[in-house]
């Protein structure tokens, strides 16, 4: 019997947790023409909310200690479950640049976008919202 009561109850857990939304960095499209696009997926079963998206672009070489050398807020709007939002493209110079770098002149890129950057929705996974590359 009580094996039984244990299963029921991780069945329920489980349910549990994937009736929350979980957004995820599905896409990102950047630097050509110094432009970047990305697409946010909400992987859950319930409606995420909206949120910041922060996308950052540094020197591959930046400690990170200096980051973010550049940055972006995307408003996202809310993502009914299992769907997605896609940015329009966004010109390198829309972003912040307290470091006056120059994007256009790096060889390579180091490119951070984070979902739900300020923790504005309840999500089953918070821990897989970060895409972090070199390009």
């Amino acid at each position: 019997m009580k094996k039984y009561c244990v299963l029921l109850m991780v069945i329920s857990l489980a349910g549990l947790a994937g009736c929350h939304p979980n957004l995820v960095v599905s896409k990102v499209d950047c630097c050509a023409g110094g432009m970047i696009a990305v697409t946010i997926a909400n992987r859950g079963l319930k409606t995420a909310g909206p949120q910041l998206t922060y996308i950052e672009i540094n020197n591959v070489d930046a400690a990170d200690s200096d980051k973010p050398q550049t940055q972006y807020q995307a408003r996202v709007p809310q993502i009914k479950p299992l769907g997605r939002w896609s940015s329009e493209a966004i010109s390198f110079d829309k972003f912040s640049n307290p470091s006056g770098i120059d994007l256009m002149t790096l060889p390579r890129l180091n490119v951070v976008v984070r979902a739900d950057a300020k923790n504005m929705v309840a999500e089953s996974n918070e821990n897989d919202n970060v895409y972090d590359a070199n390009r």
